[in-house]
């Protein structure tokens, strides 16, 4: 495949990192599995979060039981600690268009609980249950083009040529009958039609056929130009539920495995709106909303151990399974479309659609984790991780996926769109005084998707600090997290039509998305 096509189709692909995509409201893709599949160390406890998340090498902390479980063994005491924090998202959307490069920024604030644990620990041996917050979507963001001269009508138009209007229509008896009729794919131009966006071509059909083509041409005039805003928002978490044991072999050898059950839910909200210039006669505006709902579990098992040859020094490694999840989701969407001049006696049109549910399963890549990390005197900590992920190896494991997992002649498949990616993490942790703790630390990643074209896209940067008080009954630390990212390009809808004829916005979003996290630790020891 041609890079330029691959280009074009990895950012159509890539809409649903970002967004809803306009053409297509399956939420199935590949986009999803890397969505689901990629985890943030560096955002569960304060202390692991204040040392960047390299902690496949230490220990004694709640965050260990999802990143290397033989760090359950070096628990001195039993514990019970809890992680709340506050995440401040500041996403930022160039439409670059006809109209040039028009930049939004929008915020969003959220309260969460990073972690919580409880570890018996009794001599040698640990066991442990909690919970970690390995992702966070929540966020909202804006790109607003102008001088648009497609019309996301015309994209509609393409979609249904072929299909007779007397199936997409909306009779009183069943409202919901073409919905039911077609596929979720073509639901926005039911939409579209119902609601007055665009109109058939008498005669198109042959005789005594209905139409089975539409023009946006009553509505749109020649020449107009469009105004076009995408207005999307993001919610939810990938949360992990441990259950965790090591055993400590005379502060020599550390080893552990977990038990990890996932807890995913992703809710998506999006606007697509457009507007004309004032001299058009027909269409004023037009609002299509769409909305995405999705929860699953999934389940995987981690195993790890740590080697202290000597006392200043521990090495750790950590093998992460695919997480098997079981996905399902529900959606819907509606359109309203206002018109210029009253049609019919009304002065705008609107359908809406029932609610689509689906259910399929999908496997996460493995990872593998090494660490070191050398204790200075009793001065400090410093703490090196490297990571390795597989994400060609994604893979959906339900019947009627092969698409997606293998690719078509026209779209590629995951192992076309992604590779593996190289993380690494470093950390300090500097004891200026007795039970006082300064800590710092960094973390990079390379991007998932396959092309040097592409290798910006998808890389993620990440520094923190924290401050911890630690004595013989209580810890008590907080970090603070800045995370930043550029997510790949994407249009506002993109398709090709059965009769091969492609319809596009002229314009192309960029999202940068930059993430604020605010960790406060408390563990009690007993």
């Amino acid at each position: 495949m041609k890079k330029q096509n691959l280009l074009q189709v990895t950012c159509t692909v890539a809409f649903g990192v970002a967004a809803l995509a306009a053409e297509s409201v399956r939420a199935q893709g590949s986009d999803e599995l890397l969505r689901f599949s990629r985890y943030n160390f560096g955002i569960a406890t304060a202390r692991s979060a204040g040392m960047g998340g390299a902690y496949t090498s230490l220990g004694a902390d709640g965050a260990t039981m999802s990143i290397n479980p033989a760090g359950i063994s070096m628990y001195g005491h039993s514990e019970v600690g809890i992680s709340p924090g506050l995440r401040i998202t500041s996403q930022r959307a160039d439409y670059s268009g006809s109209g040039g490069n028009v930049s939004n920024r929008l915020g969003n604030t959220k309260g969460n609980i990073g972690s919580f644990s409880m570890v018996y620990a009794n001599g040698n041996f640990a066991v442990g249950f909690g919970m970690n917050r390995l992702a966070d979507f929540n966020g909202r963001s804006r790109a607003i083009g102008y001088g648009e001269q497609f019309s996301i009508g015309d994209m509609f138009v393409e979609q249904l040529y072929g299909i007779p209007a007397s199936n997409i229509g909306a009779p009183e008896n069943d409202i919901y009958q073409a919905f039911f009729r077609y596929p979720p794919k073509l639901w926005g131009g039911i939409l579209g039609y119902q609601a007055g966006l665009f109109d058939p071509v008498a005669g198109t059909g042959g005789p005594d056929q209905p139409s089975q083509q539409y023009t946006t041409q009553g509505m749109i005039q020649p020449g107009t130009l469009l105004y076009p805003e995408l207005y999307w928002r993001t919610s939810g978490t990938v949360n992990e539920y441990t259950i965790s044991g090591g055993y400590n072999f005379k502060d020599i050898l550390y080893v552990g495995a977990t038990l990890g059950i996932q807890d995913i839910y992703y809710n998506r909200f999006d606007t697509y709106s457009e507007a004309t210039t004032v001299t058009n006669v027909g269409l004023h505006s037009l609002f299509y909303d769409q909305n995405l709902r999705m929860s699953g579990a999934g389940v995987n098992l981690k195993v790890g151990a740590t080697v202290r040859p000597v006392p200043w020094l521990r090495i750790g490694v950590a093998y992460h399974s695919p997480t098997w999840i079981n996905m399902s989701e529900e959606y819907d969407g509606a359109m309203t479309v206002f018109y210029t001049q009253p049609i019919a006696g009304y002065d705008y049109g609107f359908s809406d659609t029932p609610i689509s549910r689906d259910e399929y399963n999908m496997r996460t890549p493995s990872r593998l984790l090494a660490g070191i990390s050398a204790t200075i005197g009793s001065v400090g900590i410093v703490s090196l991780d490297y990571e390795r992920v597989w994400y060609q190896d994604m893979k959906y494991t339900s019947d009627g996926f092969q698409d997606i997992n293998e690719g078509t002649t026209a779209t590629p498949g995951i192992r076309e769109l992604y590779g593996p990616t190289d993380m690494v993490r470093a950390g300090v942790e500097f004891q200026p005084v007795r039970s006082l703790f300064l800590r710092a630390g960094y973390g990079y990643s390379t991007s998932p998707y396959r092309g040097s074209e592409f290798r910006r896209y998808g890389e993620y940067q990440q520094w923190s600090g924290g401050i911890g008080f630690r004595n013989h009954r209580v810890n008590i630390d907080l970090a603070y997290v800045y995370g930043t990212t550029r997510e790949m390009p994407f249009k506002p809808y993109s398709d090709t039509g059965s009769d091969g004829y492609p319809v596009a916005t002229d314009g192309t979003i960029y999202p940068r998305d930059k993430n604020h996290n605010l960790i406060l630790s408390v563990a009690f020891k007993f």
